[in-house]
């Protein structure tokens, strides 16, 4: 049996991986199945209850039901045409990590420009602009993606935007709609109150005094 010796190089390539193993996060569901992040595993607890919402919506026609789910993504951008997109809170956390990222790369000449300006991007980032439509053209546009997404069935289109509100509540089956607690909507006028009333009384106070008439 041939034998070699284990290089210092050898233990730390070993150790490196028991360490990514050791790191590495996996999501389980109840069924056994296993996902790499925790969306991924949310979304497959809750397709049975989006499909029963469907099955409800669609007096149980299983086909559709089921193409509706499969193309979840493609029905709610339809309805996302001619909407101006906002940067939400997530989404603006998610770039202040990817900034902060980037600026480790600072070794690197080709990405030097999108580092020193790292703080500048992350501050004026925002969805490019859509040109507005009208409730009409919102719904020629959503037609004409979904007969796109549906091989140009025209019937399934008409189906899906008379029904947009069902369609669209379905697919947020199974989300934990979180309540506001009333006492800190209460702090939350009180301090705009107050930082209103504050605002007022600096203006009041550098405002030019009235000059009497001669």
């Amino acid at each position: 049996m041939l034998s070699y010796p284990i290089t210092p190089t050898d233990v730390l390539l070993v150790q490196q991986e028991v360490i990514k193993m050791e790191i590495l996060q996996k999501f389980q569901t109840p069924d056994g199945q296993v996902f790499d992040t925790k969306a991924e595993a949310f979304n497959h607890v809750r397709r049975p209850k989006i499909l029963a919402a469907l099955h409800k919506l669609t007096d149980n026609n299983q086909e559709l039901s089921t193409w509706l789910i499969d193309n979840q993504e493609h029905v709610e951008v339809a309805f996302e045409l001619g909407t101006i997109r906002r940067v939400t809170k997530s989404e603006r956390k998610k770039l202040e990590k990817s900034i902060e990222e980037l600026k480790t790369l600072s070794g690197n000449p080709k990405l030097a420009f999108l580092v020193e300006n790292a703080d500048v991007i992350a501050e004026v980032f925002r969805w490019p602009t859509v040109k507005r439509m009208t409730d009409e053209e919102k719904a020629f546009a959503a037609k004409n993606t979904l007969m796109g997404a549906s091989g140009n069935n025209e019937e399934l289109a008409s189906w899906i935007i008379a029904n947009k509100d069902g369609v669209l509540a379905a697919y947020e089956a199974g989300v934990e709609k979180r309540e506001v607690n009333p006492k800190a909507t209460e702090a939350l006028a009180a301090y705009r109150a107050k930082k209103a009333a504050e605002k007022a009384e600096g203006a009041a106070a550098t405002a030019p005094a009235a000059t009497p008439p001669a």
